[in-house]
């Protein structure tokens, strides 16, 4: 399997995204990164997607041949098209008891393993190689200077012979790899960070590359990465913009006619008092006017959701089944951060949607675990919004009523509109309110009003005005007459 041109794909998706369509031909990558966290993986998938583009052929210093195919099995990836040349110390190392009492141990080893290889790479002529790992060359070296020339005259070797070449290291605070960086055209480098398991790209000679740190998975399906949503360059002009509005004219008015194409808008309030219904609003207009919508749920229950939005007059199930509607049950902890965002924006450029609500930025965070957020968010939601889509964040704040900011997590700057639904106290009842905080691309309603769900319909009531100042803290206090 190809990349792009004349790229040369790695044969994992993701990975080729990041780098453009792929590595350069007959470069040498290395990959590094601490056990445990996919470089093997990485190798295997690399090799495996040669396909009909030439021979494959694997050099490893410490695991067998059949305990590498097993666990590329086991990870589903064909590795019959490779050749392994394992250089692993069998159990008669360890059993004769073999040792050198006059030459130093690396100046016996090191000309057979080199033969082999040389022997290996004259007989299979590969186009691909993957190195695991190099580092098993320092202790055949008797000093660094030595073990650097000889890295540089091996990778020189498998080029000159038309190879690409991946390799590994360990690397650890007494054994650096920093000389086989500077060899290297490309590093990618795998860690661990306060997003979890990552991938970035740290040097790619000949080439730009998206910068990471970008989130990945090694599981039962392999090594998978998402690429860092990068917001592309914005496609609407102001006179391209359409309008989204709630089909209630009311609301629409304090909108100034609605949301326009290509916002981000923050829909924000305490629990219970609104927020879902009021954005599901637009979500059935749009349906109406024939576009498609996505809803991404990370906390209510999709048939709860269903069952309530259909009590106050807003079919959604119909759309859904019809396919009209995409709508998910996202389970956080199931989803990474970035993952999540890839799976978005294919649906946005596979099924056309064009208007998605994000319900909830608090279920967001969680598959972040609390890591992250604004620069998360702030890249989905940019991303989505460039390309003309318009995208409607609902926030869930703690206070119920009182002073409280429009965002606990500090993303507001990211709103270009903000939709506000609180709690105020009226005669010593809680009642619901709605105003429009901010709206950047048109003027809106500045009045506070009444928002009353109840009897299965959602509409907007009278103006709180001429009741007394403090309603914006809950609490109003009557004018002196």
């Amino acid at each position: 399997m190809r990349g792009d041109g004349d790229r040369l794909s790695t044969g994992i998706g993701g990975l080729d995204t990041i780098l453009d369509g792929g590595l350069l031909p007959r470069s040498a990558y290395l990959v590094r990164g601490g056990p445990g966290l996919g470089k093997t993986t990485l190798g295997l998938n690399f090799l495996a997607a040669a396909g009909d583009e030439g021979n494959a052929l694997f050099i490893g210093f410490q695991e067998a041949e059949d305990q590498l195919r097993t666990n590329a099995a086991s990870v589903g990836i064909d590795v019959d098209s490779i050749r392994f040349l394992s250089l692993a110390p069998d159990e008669e190392f360890f059993t004769g008891q073999q040792g050198y009492d006059v030459f130093a141990s690396a100046d016996v080893e090191q000309q057979p393993l080199a033969e082999l290889v040389v022997s290996a790479v004259e007989a299979e002529t590969p186009t691909r190689v993957f190195v695991d790992s190099l580092t098993q060359l320092r202790f055949l070296s008797s000093d660094v200077f030595q073990y650097r020339k000889q890295v540089l005259s091996f990778l020189r070797f498998l080029r000159d012979r038309g190879a690409t070449v991946l390799f590994s290291s360990e690397s650890s605070r007494d054994l650096p790899d920093d000389d086989l960086q500077f060899m290297a055209d490309g590093v990618i480098a795998l860690g661990r960070d306060d997003i979890g398991a990552s991938l970035s790209v740290t040097k790619f000679r000949g080439s730009g590359f998206r910068e990471g740190p970008h989130q990945m998975r090694v599981s039962a399906r392999g090594l998978e990465v998402f690429p860092r949503p990068s917001p592309p360059e914005s496609k609407l002009t102001e006179q391209q913009r359409g309008i989204w509005s709630t089909g209630i004219a009311a609301f629409d008015d304090m909108l100034s006619g609605g949301l326009e194409a290509g916002t981000v808008s923050l829909v924000t309030g305490p629990s219970g008092i609104g927020k879902s219904t009021f954005a599901s609003l637009f979500v059935a207009q749009a349906l109406r006017r024939g576009t498609r919508a996505g809803i991404y749920l990370f906390e209510e229950e999709m048939a709860s959701y269903l069952t309530r939005t259909e009590g106050f007059g807003i079919e959604l199930r119909e759309p859904a089944r019809e396919g009209r509607l995409t709508i998910e049950q996202i389970e956080p902890m199931r989803y990474l951060a970035d993952e999540f965002a890839l799976r978005v924006r294919e649906h946005v450029d596979k099924e056309g949607v064009e208007l998605v609500v994000l319900d909830s930025i608090a279920g967001f965070e969680l598959a972040l675990d609390g890591e992250g957020i604004k620069a998360r968010l702030h890249a989905l939601a940019k991303s989505l919004a460039r390309v003309g889509v318009t995208v409607l964040l609902i926030n869930e704040i703690e206070a119920m009523s009182g002073q409280s900011s429009i965002s606990e997590r500090s993303i507001s700057y990211l709103a270009d509109n903000v939709i506000c639904l609180r709690y105020v106290e009226l005669d010593g009842e809680m009642c619901k309110s709605i105003s429009v905080l901010k709206k950047r691309l048109s003027d809106f309603d500045h009045t506070l009003y009444a928002f009353e769900l109840n009897e299965g319909s959602i509409r907007r009531g009278e103006p709180l005005r001429g009741l007394g100042d403090g309603l914006m803290t809950a609490q109003a206090r009557q004018r002196n007459p």
